[in-house]
Parts: structure tokens; sequence; C-alpha cells
């Protein structure tokens, strides 16, 4: 998954050399129904070595509170931390799997609607595999857990979340174009074999990624080891609260150590 830069930050494989590390930001404005908000979301991925990285992040946030006449309130509202592992396998060049552990916690006294209330322990394993080389076609898969504890914030689940510690899985494509990328991805998760609860969620997510670069050719030049992607996304879920649809757009913001020509 080396060529495509918005997808590095991911429990996806990253083969790269030791000392190899990546930033990334993902700005957020908010529901202005909700309170108007910018959120950030950023942090680092670093190859300790060949085989493993680590990644750490923080999420903050500017907030108009409108149960408070507007007063402006701004803030870290989450931590994230992970380690992977990374292994290519027997098969067509890019085919690798991952397999590693993240953690994530609310932090402070955030607004409810940016947090759950819970910590998760998130372990998990990656498949990648080229499925044409002529087409630039890559699929993926995953398998993984969402185990939850909880935090001193209340509880503040949003829709179609599942509420106690479950398995999850999910199975995609994504292809490179000239000019973007596109990536369709299917997902289920399920609470059954994790707590007493049964309960599903399953989810279509299909994604545009326009790289900045193909729009304003100087920002290649300018800046080489930037990579600026606009991303269209929508998605349609089905789970215990119903059905829920919807589009959205944002912008990712990645800077790569590696010099132009040393991806794999």
């Amino acid at each position: 998954m080396n060529e495509l830069p918005e997808l590095i930050d991911t429990d996806l494989p990253f083969l790269g050399p030791r000392g190899t590390y990546w930033f990334y930001a993902r700005p957020r404005l908010g529901n202005p129904f909700q309170g108007k908000y910018f959120r950030l979301d950023s942090g680092i991925w670093f190859k300790v070595t060949k085989s493993i990285d680590f990644n750490a992040g923080a999420q903050s946030y500017v907030w108009r509170d409108p149960n408070e006449n507007n007063a402006t309130r701004w803030g870290f509202y989450g931590a994230t931390t992970g380690i992977k592992y990374n292994r290519s396998l027997a098969g067509p060049a890019g085919t690798a799997m991952s397999a590693g552990l993240n953690f994530s916690t609310p932090i402070s006294q955030p607004p409810l609607v940016l947090t759950d209330g819970h910590r998760h322990t998130d372990p998990f394993v990656t498949y990648t595999r080229p499925l044409s080389v002529r087409l630039r076609l890559v699929g993926f898969a995953s398998l993984g857990a969402d185990l939850l504890s909880r935090s001193s914030l209340p509880n503040d689940f949003g829709e179609n979340q599942l509420h106690s510690n479950s398995l999850d899985c999910s199975l995609g494509a994504t292809r490179e174009f000239k000019r973007f990328t596109a990536s369709m991805t299917l997902s289920g998760a399920t609470t059954a074999l994790m707590s007493k609860h049964d309960l599903q969620v399953f989810s279509v997510n299909p994604r545009i990624i326009i790289p900045a670069q193909n729009i304003f050719p100087i920002l290649g030049a300018k800046l080489p080891r930037w990579h600026i992607n606009l991303i269209e996304s929508a998605y349609a879920t089905i789970g215990p609260d119903g059905r829920q649809q919807g589009v959205s757009s944002s912008v990712n913001v990645n800077f790569d150590s590696r010099k132009s020509g040393e991806a794999n």
C-alpha cells in the first residue's frame, strides 16, 4: 500500500526502511446544527525497524458552545497510540500482511459530542494483495476486535455505534487512476461472540481520493514530500438504530520523510 499515501496511516501494511517517518493531519468541521467546532486529528508513524512501526497521535478541538452563549472552548479530547508488525508474503509484488494493536482514550473534559466516553483497545490483522497490476487494483481484508473500557466521562455513543465489545471485519479494493484513487470497503461488526448482547452493524463505504498535486502541479514541484489529498466519501449503514446514509468531504495532509522515488 506504499504507493497510496492516504492509506499509510491505517492498519494496512506499510513496508519501508528503518527510520522512515510520516506525519499526518486531518482537519474536520463539525455540524453547525450541533454547535460549531473545528477538529484536528494529527500524529506520526515511525518505522522502528523495517518490519515494525509505531504511531502516536492526538485530537484537538475549537468549539463554540451553544449552551454557553457561544463561548469558545478549546483543548484536546483524545489520544491514540499503536504498534504494527508488517511482513511481505509470497505472491505478486505488494502482497503483505500486518498485525498490531491500537489504543485510544478520551482526555480532558471535551464536549460530549466529540467522544463516546470509552477507551478502545483494538487488536487487528490485515492482508493486502494486488488483484491486477495492469489496472493498479489492490484488494485488502482485515479482522479485528474493539474492546471497550469506561473512562471518567459519561457515555455518548453515536448512532449505530455498538455499545459493548465486538468483532469486526472488512473487505475492499482500491484502484489508482491517472488523477485520482477510488476505493470501496464493505465492513461489519458484531457483539454476539464478545458480550451478552447480540447486535450487528454493516456498512458500505465508497471513496475517491484526489491528490491536490494533480490539480495544482506546482505543489508537487515545490513540496515533493508533502501529500495533500482531497477526499470525497459516502456511506450506507444498517444497524441497531436503523439505516443511515450520507456523504462527506475532507482534506488529509501528510509529510513523508522519504525523498521522491524512495517509495516502494
